[in-house]
């Protein structure tokens, strides 16, 4: 594994392990974000043609398409990749505005699905590279509500997995990202009809709300990140759940964690009991803690640990902001300058009342 050589710009940093590399969150104009990004290929001995995946955070403002245009713009033309649009009250540690992450392989392009939108043809809707498979971020068509739109966009992500050689079986990791209220009933429906798609024992999931809805009124989008053999073979997984830690209120057929390839994959962590009670719902700082431990103890369960190679860090925003003073600001802002890159995002509420955080990790396995 090869660790990241310094930091450029306003502070991303970066960590590779094998043929997946991965940085952090950036800061400051888009430019820069790409630049750096594309430095820290060039760091890592790639070129452009490495990126996979682009995730940029974004406070609403100009359309999304506006946005989508700026980003082919400041890439190489000759980049293929799958991207993810995220609309949120706080993107990245720095000034909010936008925060961009990425995601490279090294290794051949296997299958390419189309482009999103033609005049970008930078942005596919998936690609298989090497043993990962890559999807963007997807919406169902036409504003149906949150289950029925839930369903009609796994059936989009499946014949994107079949046009990839693949199918929901080879899925490492899902991000959700969904228009409701934090609540049980607001979000259980549309877990139940996304789960329908998955056999046991799934992948990891990491589900966020988002407070207003998506580019036109849809109601929820989700990513994929998949492993499957060069020659085609699915690959060996297995996974963690350690004793005692928490569970989700319904039955879903994700497990904390999943190893594949050498790779540890740890969904979304949270400060909650084994009854899916909240420990310490006043505490942003302590259920930062917990959530980390319970980070630690899910990894721990998939392997021996060399390096944490990423945290997705979602938050409800304290008062103050992570540059105030409110109990919990200072760690955040410890976990944005940590030496695992990290993505911060700020949102008005998660999925659960009282809940603080939640904090999803990639660590790279001691063979």
């Amino acid at each position: 594994m090869r660790r990241q050589a310094g930091r450029k710009g306003l502070g991303m940093n970066w960590a590779r392990a094998g043929d997946l590399m991965l940085t952090g969150g950036g800061q400051g104009p888009l430019e820069t974000q790409i630049a750096d990004i594309l430095h820290a290929l060039q760091s890592e001995g790639l070129g452009p043609e490495a990126l996979a995946l682009l995730r940029v955070f974004y406070r609403p403002g100009n359309p999304e398409e506006v946005l989508r245009r700026a980003l082919a713009s400041a890439l190489p033309a000759h980049a293929r990749l799958a991207l993810t649009l995220v609309p949120v009250p706080q993107a990245g540690a720095g000034d909010g505005q936008l925060s961009l992450e990425a995601v490279a392989v090294a290794g051949p392009d296997l299958a390419l699905a189309p482009p999103i939108s033609p005049p970008q043809p930078q942005f596919l809707k998936g690609l298989r590279r090497g043993r990962f498979l890559v999807l963007s971020a997807e919406t169902a068509m036409g504003n149906l509500g949150l289950p029925l739109e839930s369903h009609a966009l796994m059936q989009r992500l499946g014949a994107t997995l079949a046009a990839l050689g693949a199918d929901f079986g080879d899925v490492v990791r899902m991000n959700r990202w969904y228009h409701a209220a934090g609540t049980k009933d607001e979000w259980e429906p549309s877990a139940r009809a996304t789960a329908a798609f998955y056999r046991e024992p799934g992948p990891i999931a990491t589900a966020i709300s988002l407070p207003w809805p998506l580019p036109d009124g849809r109601a929820i989008q989700i990513e994929l990140m998949g492993m499957r053999g060069i020659d085609g073979a699915v690959l060996p997984k297995h996974h963690s759940w350690p004793e005692g830690l928490w569970d989700w209120p319904i039955h879903l057929p994700y497990k904390h964690g999943l190893a594949c390839g050498g790779l540890g994959f740890v969904g979304g962590q949270v400060s909650l009991d084994a009854k899916a009670e909240v420990i310490d719902p006043d505490h942003l700082d302590r259920q930062i803690a917990r959530s980390l431990a319970n980070v630690h103890k899910v990894a721990a369960g998939l392997g021996r640990v060399e390096r944490v190679l990423h945290l997705g860090c979602y938050y409800e925003t304290p008062p103050g902001g992570m540059d105030g003073d409110a109990p919990g600001a200072a760690d955040l802002r410890a976990l944005a300058a940590g030496a695992s890159p990290a993505v911060l995002a700020g949102f008005d509420y998660l999925s659960y009342p009282a809940m603080r955080i939640e904090i999803e990790a990639i660590v790279a396995l001691q063979p």
